[in-house]
């Protein structure tokens, strides 16, 4: 059995280190009688390979994913492809950055800027806020929220469900929020939701794939690209339109990324 100070020694990690993988759970440990830590043979294996993971900076949660997993090997492919997949987005973000410094807004490669026209449309609206990590979370509830009022008055959806972005979020401060379900039919305003008029409008638009839409610097850099596109055209805030296919693993493009402008004369 090896103390909290040797089980360092052998992983070459600081002690705090073997402490925190160990009140995390990631690592099991017995108590001798003075209350002192001590692990076996398989945690002296175990935290050289939480050591090893920590060092391609993996976090906590997902070293824990990865060696608890049934298939670690599967796992890890899977954690390794989404940073993958987020640090291209983080190339890409950068580049448009690079451009918007250069004087030239230029969209990210692969994605352009198409327009359409909306007809006007009744929307049942719920409203909220999040920060930037509990954006996914609190677009979830809203729309889980919103559905349930249409199915419960029985009122079909008339297009797919769009988030007015109000504010802009960041880690501490929270983005102020409008979720809007259009739909057919005449219902009263549930609790806590008003029904408005979404006026006809053209909208300039860029549609992106699950793994763009997923990867929050792209996103941004799109509705940044947008905002600076229409410039005194706009017509209300930037939209996230969530098509039927978002979030199901489904090819082509799940969701878009607008900005209503004035039609066109």
């Amino acid at each position: 059995m090896l103390t909290t100070g040797q089980l360092a020694a052998h992983a070459a990690i600081s002690e705090k280190a073997v402490r925190l993988y160990a009140d995390r759970g990631l690592l099991t440990a017995q108590r001798d009688a003075s209350g002192r830590r001590l692990f076996d043979d398989v945690q002296a294996e175990r935290v050289r390979t939480i050591a090893l993971l920590r060092s391609l900076d993996l976090s906590l949660a997902d070293v824990g994913e990865v060696i608890d997993a049934p298939a670690p090997l599967r796992a890890f492919d899977a954690v390794w492809e989404s940073r993958r997949t987020h640090a291209a987005g983080i190339d890409a973000a950068g580049e448009y950055a690079r451009s918007v410094l250069s004087g030239i807004s230029a969209l990210p490669a692969g994605l352009s800027v198409d327009r359409r026209h909306v007809p006007d449309r009744v929307v049942l609206r719920v409203d909220g806020d999040a920060t930037l990590s509990e954006m996914g979370s609190t677009i979830a509830a809203l729309t889980q929220h919103a559905f349930a009022a249409l199915t419960a008055a029985e009122v079909p959806l008339a297009a797919p469900p769009f988030l007015e972005i109000r504010t802009r979020a960041t880690e501490v401060s929270a983005a102020t929020l409008t979720l809007n379900v259009p739909f057919d039919g005449l219902i009263p305003p549930p609790p806590g939701m008003h029904i408005a008029l979404d006026e006809a409008h053209t909208e300039v638009i860029v549609g992106l794939a699950q793994d763009q839409a997923d990867d929050q610097p792209l996103v941004v850099a799109v509705h940044d690209h947008l905002s600076r596109d229409v410039g005194a055209r706009r017509r209300g805030p930037n939209r996230e339109i969530y098509l039927p296919t978002f979030g199901s693993g489904a090819p082509g493009t799940v969701m878009e990324i607008a900005v209503p402008i004035q039609p066109a004369t």
